[in-house]
């Protein structure tokens, strides 16, 4: 028999003092790779959700600026002499820092307004805007005190350009009495509002024009109508029609909604929403109560407006002036001392607008445990956020907040 060989020293393996060495510097390691894959995965979530954060506020204001642009489309004014002070315009309007308890339709919890916030009207011809033969096109049942008539557009203008028929022809086949705007041949100063009615023995549709018939008094939102006509009734110069078109009326708002549906003492979980209505009324678009809360973005708590003109304050014929405080000066809401019902804001003359500034303030889906955020800004045009707000407490700035502020150009007023 071989006698047992002994082993080497490179053959010996490991001591335990080598191996519990080396467990250690393995799990350190690893902890260290855990611990930045935890890091990265914390950065990546909190980066998702400011991008989400990013993105709400474009979206907000996307729709906001575009049919602001347009707001007054058609030359409807921003005011009419005698009714509609600012700040409820005719063409812009707003509903400056709501109180609490308040709703865009009855009492409707899908609409309750997150108080604080601004509710922000605008009302144009955001459709086609029909362009008609001033003589003969338009006829009325009676030329002295009309109460109803009828309208022809055609598909192509007088100076032979096209024209999208559909929005009128659609109206017509769901019998949506959409409220019709005209504007006078005279002057596109002078215009009416009247109501569409669909009913296919009186409006007709063709394959090159509509007929559409109308009501100026005895409908069911005449009345209402009438008040957004010039001088706040159906004025003779109106027979001559030169232009038509769809009058719509959005209305922009933060809805409050809760994560527990129903609970508001559950954590916030706000919405920009859009309302559309029937001019001038508090009745919803087609009758239906969705058409009240449209949500655009989420996560939005706060939409704020100010309101730009060309006053004494800020020299002739340029706006932007502002001082530090906010007062006495171009812009309207945009400090706390500001009063809409002050002379310098109601006229006569009721001074020129100028701009509309918006702006939204949003926060993140989610909280992170990890972080605070600064306290909010003292003034947010003129809403004032005090150290003891909910929205500054110590768990609501576990989210990341951001603002955006856009100031608009008004194509039309």
């Amino acid at each position: 028999m071989n006698p047992q060989r002994q082993a080497s020293a490179s053959e010996a393996g490991f001591t335990l003092a080598e191996m519990l060495v080396s467990l250690a510097v393995t799990a350190l390691l690893l902890i260290a790779v855990l611990f930045t894959f935890d890091f990265n995965s914390r950065v990546a979530r909190a980066q998702s959700n400011v991008s989400d954060l990013q993105q709400s506020l474009r979206v907000a204001q996307d729709d906001i600026v575009r049919l602001v642009r347009m707001a007054g489309r058609g030359s409807l004014p921003l005011t009419l002499p005698g009714s509609m002070p600012l700040p409820q315009g005719l063409a812009l309007g707003v509903r400056d820092n709501v109180p609490n308890n308040q709703f865009m339709f009855g009492t409707d919890e899908a609409t309750r307004i997150l108080p604080g916030t601004d509710v922000l009207t605008v009302r144009g011809v955001f459709g086609p805007l029909y362009q008609v033969n001033v003589a003969g096109s338009a006829t009325f049942d009676d030329p002295n005190a009309p109460t109803s008539g009828h309208l022809t557009i055609l598909d192509v203008t007088p100076g032979g350009a096209t024209q999208d028929l559909e929005p009128i022809k659609t109206a017509i086949k769901t019998g949506t009495p959409e409220a019709i705007f005209l504007a006078a041949a005279v002057s596109d100063a002078i215009q009416a509002v009247v109501e569409l009615n669909p009913d296919p023995g009186s409006s007709s549709i063709a394959d090159h024009q509509v007929v559409i018939a109308f009501r100026i008094t005895g409908g069911t939102r005449t009345d209402k109508y009438s008040q957004l006509s010039t001088g706040g009734t159906f004025q003779k110069a109106v027979e001559n029609v030169a232009f038509a078109g769809i009058l719509e009326e959005h209305r922009y708002y933060v809805r409050e909604e809760h994560v527990i549906a129903g609970d508001r003492t559950s954590d916030l979980a706000p919405k920009l929403a859009r309302a559309r209505f029937y001019p001038g009324t508090n009745d919803p678009y087609k009758g239906e109560a969705g058409n009240t809360h449209l949500d655009l973005a989420d996560n939005i708590v706060d939409l704020q407006v100010a309101l730009a003109f060309d006053t004494a304050n800020g020299g002739s014929g340029y706006p932007l002036l502002e001082t530090a405080n906010g007062t006495n000066d171009d812009w309207l809401f945009n400090g706390s001392a500001d009063d809409a019902t002050a002379a310098l804001w109601q006229g006569p003359p009721v001074p020129a607008i100028q701009y509309v500034r918006v702006t939204t303030l949003a926060r993140t889906d989610r909280r992170d445990p990890k972080y605070q955020a600064p306290l909010l800004p003292s003034n947010l045009e003129n809403r004032a956020y005090a150290s003891g707000d909910p929205l500054n407490s110590y768990a609501s700035r576990m989210y990341r907040w951001q603002t955006l502020r856009t100031v608009i150009d008004l194509r039309n007023l």
